[in-house]
């Protein structure tokens, strides 16, 4: 009989760097679903906790982030960013397995948690040092650091959040596209030749064109057709504020909430033609 392959839970001790870089070689979590994180079915006090492991993993995330490369702050980049999609994978792959633990293993992980929380229940040094050598060693697995330098070198219009007020970043790259970066190289028309190799030529600039259109439409028919409520919770989250300062500023009991009505919401964007 085959001997079952031990993880980093089976170990009594806390894994090397060199352990856990193998661990993460081994399994690619960049697009990894520990478990079905459908916020439909999921309990309020599962969003809660989940939300609340996100977030502890992003204050890490976003100070090595800075040193590595992406030094403006998240909101002004799409979720289609690498590097942001890369940020959410982990984050709900994390997150998503350590909700997991709890649930199935709970003395499992309160045997974990032993070494990691003070007499108060609170987080010590301990803990909040491994977090952050743990996903320094993630992100440098993924060559977070080599990817922000091509993301730098050739970004893409979908790389941006194109929806947040005044995103700067967002317009730069508009206004060095249409002038200095156009596909389509500039000649004269005598070296054009005959029609056909101008069509041919200008496909691709179509193809764009049409392509950006089209998400122009679905996002107008999307914004068309949400409440005004909806509008202001979209606003405010574009603008870079947490679940927590949304639920705040509109009056909502908890933070779960501001998370579900947003799945919410990106299912309807999904659903327009």
């Amino acid at each position: 009989m085959e001997t079952p392959k031990k993880t980093l839970l089976d170990l009594d001790r806390n894994p090397t760097l060199e352990e856990l870089r193998a661990f993460f070689r081994e399994n690619d979590f960049s697009a990894a679903e520990y478990m079905n994180l459908n916020y439909e079915e999921i309990t309020d006090e599962a969003v809660t906790f989940l939300e609340y492991a996100k977030n502890i993993i992003d204050e890490h995330w976003k100070s090595l982030s800075r040193e590595m490369g992406l030094k403006s702050h998240s909101s002004y980049y799409g979720e289609a960013h690498p590097l942001i999609a890369m940020r959410d994978n982990f984050e709900n792959l994390v997150s998503a397995g350590v909700y997991k633990l709890i649930v199935e293993q709970p003395e499992k992980a309160a045997e974990l948690l032993e070494d990691f929380t003070d007499d108060n229940g609170e987080f010590n040094g301990d803990a909040d040092r491994l977090l952050h050598n743990a996903v320094e060693t993630a992100m440098k697995t993924m060559s977070y650091e080599e990817t922000a330098k091509i993301m730098k070198d050739a970004p893409a219009y979908e790389d941006f959040n194109h929806r947040k007020h005044n995103n700067y970043r967002a317009m730069d790259f508009n206004r060095k596209w249409n002038h200095t970066r156009a596909k389509t190289e500039i000649i004269s028309m005598t070296e054009f030749g005959d029609i056909s190799n101008a069509r041919k030529n200008f496909s691709g600039l179509e193809s764009d064109v049409t392509e950006e259109t089209l998400i122009n439409i679905k996002q107008g028919a999307f914004w068309a057709g949400i409440s005004e409520d909806d509008k202001k919770l979209l606003l405010l989250r574009i603008d870079g504020l947490t679940h927590e300062e949304i639920a705040k500023e509109l009056g909502y009991k908890t933070h779960s909430a501001v998370t579900k009505r947003l799945q919410k919401l990106k299912k309807v964007f999904e659903n327009c033609t």
